[in-house]
């Protein structure tokens, strides 16, 4: 590493428009360095749609933890705990959460902390009712907030993401995750008690909110874009080589 080069990030959110030319190829390149059990798991999945998300998010999420630890992502190898939570195999300094919903897929990696990641439509959360998922309190918030639907569809994201971040996933009921978003602008900041971390939501293309959660360290900003042949870190040019 040259003199005052950056280092790897301690955690890193990349995002990956499902529409994107070369999908299903991608997927059918993901699918083949899955060890058996990876594979069996995703092809138990009824809907080809759904397959696609799901190798499309087990790529991202090793692309992440890759980028990490300064390993090509094909020499790591993804797990599933019981309770649905990835993991690397063999590292377990990593933390890893993925996501997917209608057009995007997101995966995190973090080292040394624990990390939740959650992505929505807003439409499609503002078809919920409220009681499904917001305490007294943030619906009181919500009524002086101007564009009320999107950050009512963040703090949807917000919940899931923290809800992951424990490991509780919707057990903890998303009620009972309160949260704080003291600003006023994409990203939005946020905090909540459930869950000693910082949080950060954030609008993607097309009518999308995402949110990210890290138990130490500043949570990303925004997602670094993912392609079959490169990323690149918005406002950044950076790119890669699929394969590395």
């Amino acid at each position: 590493m040259t003199p005052g080069a950056a280092g790897p990030p301690r955690v890193l959110l990349l995002a990956y428009d499902l529409r994107s030319p070369g999908t299903e190829e991608l997927a059918h390149a993901v699918l083949n360095v899955l060890s058996p059990t990876e594979r069996e798991r995703v092809l138990r999945k009824r809907l080809a749609a759904d397959r696609t998300r799901s190798l499309i998010g087990r790529w991202l999420a090793r692309r992440a933890a890759a980028r990490i630890v300064g390993s090509p992502w094909t020499t790591l190898s993804t797990g599933q705990r019981p309770g649905g939570q990835p993991y690397v195999v063999g590292r377990p300094q990593l933390s890893l959460s993925i996501a997917h919903g209608g057009r995007y897929a997101l995966a995190a990696a973090a080292l040394e902390a624990r990390v939740g990641v959650d992505t929505e439509q807003v439409a499609r959360v503002t078809r919920l009712p409220d009681h499904a998922f917001l305490g007294p309190g943030e619906r009181a918030a919500l009524r002086a907030v101007p564009r009320g639907e999107e950050r009512r569809a963040a703090l949807w994201v917000l919940k899931e993401a923290a809800a992951k971040l424990t490991g509780q996933g919707l057990r903890a009921g998303l009620r009972n995750i309160g949260f704080e978003c003291p600003g006023t602008r994409f990203p939005l900041a946020a905090r909540t008690p459930y869950a000693a971390a910082e949080f950060r939501a954030f609008r993607l293309p097309g009518g999308y909110v995402a949110a990210v959660g890290s138990s130490a360290g500043e949570p990303p900003r925004e997602p670094v874009f993912v392609t079959p042949f490169r990323e690149t870190a918005l406002n950044t040019g950076r790119t890669d080589r699929f394969h590395e």
